[in-house]
């Protein structure tokens, strides 16, 4: 199961190029502008621009943007999937990070067209687009050597926690992304929480729908997990004491033993610089304790 995981690294990468200017002479370099007042809509790239050491180069950033603690005392553009145009273009940025996933789509627009300069990168979940991002901005700061040398560590450490001997029955795990007053949003295939969960050695209970989708208590049942994961701080009213009493919870492996899990949002689901960290602390949660007969295979670079 979880070589079609490790597959992903076994893909083409290709590196985001340097864009092309004029010198004083009049001739092409192919030397990049370094942005001096960066504007980040997304966690993942957050983390990794204050990883390369430039984090002073940033003026803004989204909602998503908690890691490191120095970003929260940036100014907020709003949530990466609803941006303020204006609050943007206040900042006077000379270049705006943005993912496949930042938005609204007029929101992009109308930055474009006030002739910002946008540098996109992939949402898609998968560790390939951790890679991209990481060679991707550093291609933009004007230090891609820097940046292969994070991505050859985020590498090790993602292929280090990957290699932890795992049991031979794998946890069934449920990630619950919110409440509502009686459906829980849950996490299908095709999205990173499957992707995490996998890469730690658990298996997804929800893997039979893609995307994320409110279930029922039935459903629950049915899809028996072993262990529930959540967001740390997302549903702050929901504890292993709360959360085990609600209807279809109550009726679940997991529930015999609490099995409840809490991590870092950006950290599990960001695919930054601490996704090889999030995968191992993944891994000591669901199988601290059992014993462990099998491993993993290690990761081939590319």
């Amino acid at each position: 199961m979880l070589n079609r995981y490790l597959a992903t690294f076994l893909v083409c990468f290709h590196l985001i190029g340097t864009s092309v200017l004029a010198d004083d002479s009049g001739l092409q370099s192919s030397e990049p502008e370094v942005p001096q007042r960066l504007v980040s809509t997304d966690g993942s790239l957050t983390e990794i621009v204050y990883a390369l050491g430039y984090g002073s180069h940033l003026v803004g950033v989204d909602t998503t943007s908690t890691y490191p603690r120095e970003a929260k005392a940036l100014p907020q553009i709003g949530y990466k999937r609803a941006l303020s145009v204006e609050g943007v273009m206040s900042l006077m940025p000379d270049m705006v990070l943005t993912t496949d996933d930042s938005g609204p789509a007029i929101a992009i627009d109308q930055l474009k067209q006030a002739g910002i300069k946008l540098q996109n990168y992939s949402a898609a979940p998968e560790l390939a687009s951790v890679k991209e991002k990481i060679l991707g901005v550093s291609e933009q700061l004007g230090i891609p050597d820097q940046g292969k040398a994070l991505w050859a560590q985020v590498l090790t450490q993602i292929e280090s926690a990957m290699n932890r001997p795992l049991p031979e029955k794998p946890a069934k795990v449920l990630f619950v992304l919110s409440f509502s007053d009686r459906s829980p949003m849950v996490a299908g295939s095709e999205t990173v929480a499957h992707l995490m969960i996998n890469l730690a050695g658990g298996v997804n209970a929800a893997s039979g729908f893609d995307g994320f989708k409110p279930i029922s208590a039935e459903a629950l049942v049915e899809m028996a997990p072993d262990v529930v994961l959540m967001m740390e701080g997302r549903n702050p009213q929901v504890t292993s004491d709360t959360l085990f009493l609600k209807p279809g919870f109550n009726q679940t492996p997991a529930a015999s033993d609490q099995r409840l899990i809490t991590m870092d949002g950006m950290m599990l689901l960001g695919l930054g610089p601490r996704t090889g960290l999030a995968i191992d602390t993944l891994n000591k949660a669901l199988y601290s304790g059992q014993a462990l007969v099998s491993a993993k295979s290690g990761l081939a670079d590319d």
